[in-house]
């Protein structure tokens, strides 16, 4: 929720406005209700301009990107306290006691207490909003403190940034809940970040312009547009920025500290944030990636591409000194950050004796693999890094050589992530020994792909794992742990505020449980403070707000944990003989066919486009729909989601049975009336009134009469009553011209029931039973499976009662084995959830609905990171 950005330069810059506009534009998918920006100069005067909407359309309107200067501070606002309006958009400008001004990101939960106290010390608060309580906060404990110093003093700079640091420890008592600050004192022209509890990343470097410059944001990709050196922040921390560059502080208490933090090179880049041809919106981006993205889960799992397992020998081969050597001249190699730094390092390296051994020992045939694909070739998590020194290769050596270092490098990244995962399993195992629990605590998509997961720990592994919500888990299982039980966070953001809060209370519980996390940004809050084992998801930054790639991931991650897991069972020899061997058989099949799996995500994209398309155009203006599933619940849910998030249009995710315990009531007449059924109601109605019209044109009827009748129709839908207003022969004529019943069957329409089902024949035939159940009581029917006859005929074959009954079959590609449902079939829901949002969105904008709120990556009232209970 919300993205805040701090921004200082040595010097001053003329397009300041333009770069903040930018990376306003960037923070766009965290929030969009309102949009600000403050740019200071070389003296103390701030240029605010804030209001309410879209960073995208409010950057330009507000003249933000005209402006120039030294420091920027920005946000971006998803609503929570405070209304949508401009006094509620940040940031605030104060100087009640102090001058200051500055935003947040977060929820600060006590917001109205402090509201009452900053009034009744004298604060003009001019909003709800709980940003412009944190600046009073700070702005009233640095000024109580800095009465506390000598008069002739106050005004020195050194003396108001100490006093400043100690006020954001105070104010850091008083404020409760999780955010991020940027604050700015004008007089001195510094800024300082505040991490409490919130995502805040800090990055610095140097611009021909402006000289050096520190900046710090709520997401890293505005920092990369930037820079790619970053310093890392945990909670409790913040950073001072100036035009002398930074300094990290950590709150202890009511005190502060200084603290030595070296900065590090990220290992993304700017380009891995950005749109690319032929993509026209992010989440279509992030949804074609996923055979990417899957591919280098199945890497990991199968221990590192072929190409670098094919180097096993020429590693094992040379000296163990040169192997030290050429690992520590990797590691002095990722420590730098000044681009010329790194390409002379990287030349001293390869140029090393040891180097070249290596490379002398690698076969002609590998080396010429090693050049092929370009930066594309390139996998480990430096990928970006080494894409970096491609361009300064001074020769197909250099070229060879990054390639080799990509390899050293993978097969670090392949051991950490397999130790990451050994250490899962070994504490799945031994909590099973101990009739433990297996615990997955979540939110949103991260909770439907754990359901997916707990599909494959049952059919793989034979393992229990139970997947909770965060209230939930507080709810149904937080007084029963025990010890040895084991709960894993799942988290594409790692910054999910209940989340957070759960895994507190578990590690101040009494019980030995382990905290285990699976998230996307290993360097936040989970990864970095609360859970003692991370499994990285690998998948990249996910832009668009609706999750696709991150949640495709967390589902490949989970069917590759059931199956390390069912090893682990097997050597560990916790079943019977008979169950151990085919457990054994079921994992040695699938990890043989694991490779295919990227593959089978393509096959699913190219071959079902049409299909969708066509379920798109019947889907994508009918108010409300149900997907059912048979056993893969969590498809459903996620398909659901996805559906409500983008498109706007209602949609609930049910087992397919349950459909029948009460919300079957939904088909037939009903009261859910979309956009096609109400112009059909209109135009019925409009025929009447232009009969009226027309008699009263060639004086058939006195304007009276007319203006009585034409009311009488628009009444007679809903407020039938009011014909009692009509003459004998005026409810003649009304009788004549408009047939009530006939207009209220216009709103008739069969409701929309999409079917999920994997292969297993049972599954199949339960599907078949609740189409012909359900079709002939008023659905159209859209169909997700793999080719069967028996499916085909139950959804194509029309009731006989209802000649526009309608039907799609969206047809998977065949696997016969129903624990790829929630791959393929997850494919399919999300790119039918983006083209009913492209097309409802068009069709909105064709009919010049303002504010209506359709868009794939940035939907209404939706944020990416939500951190607020």
């Amino acid at each position: 929720m919300c993205g805040v950005i701090g921004l200082v330069y040595e010097h001053y810059r003329s397009d300041l406005g333009r770069i903040a506009g930018e990376l306003l534009k960037t923070l766009e998918y965290r929030g969009y209700d309102s949009t600000g920006g403050a740019i200071q100069g070389d003296d103390v005067s701030v240029d605010l301009r804030k209001g309410v909407g879209a960073p995208s359309v409010m950057a330009d309107k507000l003249g933000i990107t005209s402006l120039g200067g030294r420091i920027f501070c920005g946000q971006v606002r998803w609503a929570t306290f405070g209304a949508v309006d401009d006094a509620n958009a940040q940031p605030h400008v104060v100087g009640c006691k102090a001058f200051l001004y500055g935003a947040h990101n977060g929820n600060v939960t006590n917001s109205d207490e402090l509201k009452a106290w900053l009034t009744s010390e004298g604060h003009d608060v001019l909003s709800d909003n709980d940003g412009e309580m944190v600046v009073h906060t700070i702005e009233h404990c640095f000024a109580s403190l800095l009465q506390n110093e000598p008069e002739a003093s106050r005004e020195l700079p050194d003396v108001r940034r100490r006093v400043m640091r100690a006020a954001i420890a105070a104010a850091s008592i008083r404020l409760q809940g999780s955010f991020a600050a940027v604050i700015v004192d004008p007089k001195t022209r510094t800024a300082w970040a505040i991490k409490h509890g919130s995502s805040l990343y800090c990055g610095v470097g140097t611009s021909e312009a402006g000289g050096r410059f520190v900046i710090a944001s709520s997401d890293l990709s505005s920092v990369l547009k930037l820079t790619r050196v970053v310093l890392p922040m945990v909670e409790g921390e913040f950073v001072e920025m100036s035009a002398t560059g930074y300094q990290m502080y950590g709150i202890r208490g009511a005190g502060v500290e200084a603290l030595v933090r070296e900065p590090v090179r990220s290992r993304l880049q700017s380009s891995d944030i950005g749109l690319r041809p032929p993509f026209e919106t992010f989440m279509d981006q992030e949804i074609a990636a996923q055979e990417g993205t899957v591919r280098d889960v199945v890497r990991l799992l199968l221990g590192g591409s072929a190409f670098t397992q094919s180097l096993g020998p020429v590693f094992k081969s040379v000296a163990d000194s040169d192997v030290q050597q050429l690992q520590a001249g990797i590691d002095d190699l990722r420590g730098l950050t000044d681009d010329d730094a790194v390409r002379d390092g990287f030349r001293a390296l390869v140029d090393g004796a040891s180097f070249r051994r290596l490379v002398a020992s690698v076969p002609a045939n590998l080396r010429d693999d090693a050049v092929r694909g370009g930066p594309d070739a390139l996998l480990s998590a430096e990928a970006g890094f080494l894409g970096d020194l491609l361009p300064s290769a001074r020769h197909h050596g250099d070229r060879v050589s990054i390639r080799l270092l990509d390899s050293v490098l993978e097969r670090a990244d392949v051991r950490a992530w397999s130790a990451a995962v050994d250490a899962f399993t070994a504490h799945c195992v031994a909590a099973i020994e101990q009739r433990g629990r297996l615990y997955v605590v979540c939110c949103g998509s991260s909770f439907h792909a754990a359901k997916a997961g707990a599909v494959f720990f049952n059919a793989i592994a034979r393992s229990e794992l139970l997947a909770v919500l965060p209230g939930e888990f507080r709810g149904q299982h937080a007084k029963s742990l025990r010890d040895g039980d084991v709960v894993l966070a799942v988290s594409q953001s790692g910054e999910t505020k209940d989340l957070i809060d759960v895994l507190n209370d578990v590690i101040a519980g009494p019980e030995k449980v382990a905290c285990l996390g699976l998230i996307n940004n290993v360097n936040s809050t989970i990864g970095q403070e609360k859970a003692e084992v991370v499994i990285p998801l690998r998948c990249g930054p996910e832009i668009a707000v609706p999750a696709t790639k991150s949640f495709m991931n967390q589902v490949a991650v989970f069917y590759g944990l059931a199956l390390r897991l069912a090893g682990a069972r097997v050597a560990a020899g916790h079943l019977s003989v008979t169950d151990r061997a085919a457990m054994a058989i079921q994992v040695e099949d699938r990890l043989a066919r694991l490779p295919n799996l990227p593959d089978l995500l393509r096959a699913t994209f190219e071959s079902t486009d049409a299909a969708i398309e066509e379920a798109a155009q019947m889907l994508y203006l009918k108010p409300s729909m149900h997907l059912l599933a048979i056993r893969h619940i969590a498809v459903a849910k996620e398909g659901a989601l996805k559906i409500r998030e983008v498109v706007l249009n209602h949609a609930e995710g049910f087992e397919g049975s349950e459909f029948k315990h009460g919300p079957n009531t939904i088909l037939g007449k009903n009261t859910i009336w979309g956009p096609r059924q109400v112009e059909r109601l209109l135009q019925t109605t409009g025929h009447a009134i232009d009969a009226v019209a027309e008699r009263a044109a060639d004086g058939r009827l006195s304007p009276q009469s007319a203006r009585r009748v034409a009311r009488a129709v628009s009444d007679a839908l809903f407020s039938p009553e009011g014909s009692f207003a009509l003459t004998t022969e005026e409810h003649a004529l009304l009788d004549q011209i408009f047939d009530r019943d006939a207009a209220l069957r216009t709103l008739d329409s069969d409701y929309p029931l999409v079917f999920i089902t994997g292969p297993d024949e049972r599954d199949v035939l339960l599907t078949v039973s609740q189409v012909n159940t359900h079709k002939i009581r008023g659905a159209c029917i859209v169909v997700i499976a793999e080719d069967h006859p028996a499916l085909q005929q139950a959804a194509s074959k029309p009731p006989s009662d209802n000649a526009a009954y309608r039907h799609v079959t969206i047809t998977l590609p065949r696997t016969d084995d129903t624990l790829m449902t929630p791959f393929t079939a997850t494919l399919v829901l999300q790119r039918l959830a983006l083209k009913m949002s492209l097309l409802k969105m068009n069709h909105l904008d064709r009919l010049g609905m303002v504010g209506h709120g359709v868009h794939p990556d940035v939907p209404k009232n939706v944020s990416k990171s939500i951190t607020v209970d």
